[in-house]
């Protein structure tokens, strides 16, 4: 392929709108599944199936975020599955988070951000294998608990805004091992966070140029109903199967996501 032909087919505006729908849905299902904002299948499948890099990738996927993460609140609400006490220092601090992040997306080298997001799923993702269905079923709103809320949401707001995955796949852990909050509570209360870190940084992204609000909303808007549809399944669902299959998608989207890089290093040793 030609240079010119590269650099059209990079191009944000042809984007076909059915491979957009389609990565809605799939975001969507996830979103409201896990309680991850959809992020972790939006951006490798924005690279793989619609020619984008990471760094588009990652800013469209933030701004899709935005729809998803309002249909899971309000199907996680329905269940009484949000904590608002929780989820306010959260957002406070990851609002801060993607502020700092979205400054650092024009930083970094697109090989970081591919390596960052694998090093992101994979961890959580050990987590959610090792040990899974952990938490103690007892909700605690102690202010000095409350309190460490605050720096955690700083640092899930700076991977969100790095990794576009809106920080779910940090929060719903963080929640259950370090605060022992429910698997759905802390899915729901992931997805009321997720919102206004998706706007922020979002907003910042478009600001540097970053990412396609056209195509974000497309995504987002197409995963609506598969994220309000997931949240009924979620609610019931099993935290130790919950756990297991979160794991599996993450292992599977980490090595999709630096798959390329792999292959190339190993033909360079080879």
């Amino acid at each position: 392929m030609s240079q010119q032909n590269e650099e059209t087919a990079a191009q944000p505006g042809l984007a076909r709108w059915p491979i957009l729908v389609v990565i809605g849905l799939i975001a969507g299902a996830l979103s409201g599944l896990f309680g991850i904002g959809g992020g972790v299948a939006i951006v490798p499948a924005l690279v793989a199936w619609c020619g984008r890099d990471q760094r588009y990738a990652v800013a469209t996927s933030l701004l899709a975020l935005g729809p998803l993460a309002v249909a899971g609140v309000i199907g996680y609400s329905a269940h009484g599955q949000v904590d608002l006490r929780i989820a306010l220092p959260l957002a406070a601090g990851s609002m801060v988070g993607a502020w700092l992040g979205a400054f650092l997306l024009t930083k970094m080298p697109l090989a970081w951000l591919r390596w960052f997001f694998a090093l992101i799923a994979v961890a959580t993702a050990l987590r959610m294998l090792i040990d899974p269905g952990v938490s103690t079923g007892v909700v605690s709103h102690e202010w000095w608990r409350l309190a460490l809320l605050l720096p955690v949401g700083v640092l899930i707001g700076v991977i969100a805004a790095l990794a576009g995955i809106g920080g779910g796949a940090v929060m719903v852990p963080v929640m259950q091992i370090g605060f022992g909050i429910p698997a759905a509570l802390a899915k729901g209360t992931s997805l009321l966070v997720i919102l206004p870190t998706s706007i922020l940084g979002g907003w910042r992204n478009l600001r540097h140029g970053n990412g396609s609000l056209r195509d974000a909303m497309w995504i987002g808007c197409s995963g609506i109903l598969a994220t309000l549809a997931t949240t009924q399944w979620s609610v019931v669902m099993n935290p130790l199967l919950s756990d297991v299959l979160f794991g599996l998608l993450l292992v599977f989207v980490a090595v999709r996501t630096v798959w390329q890089d792999i292959r190339r290093l190993l033909r360079r040793r080879g």
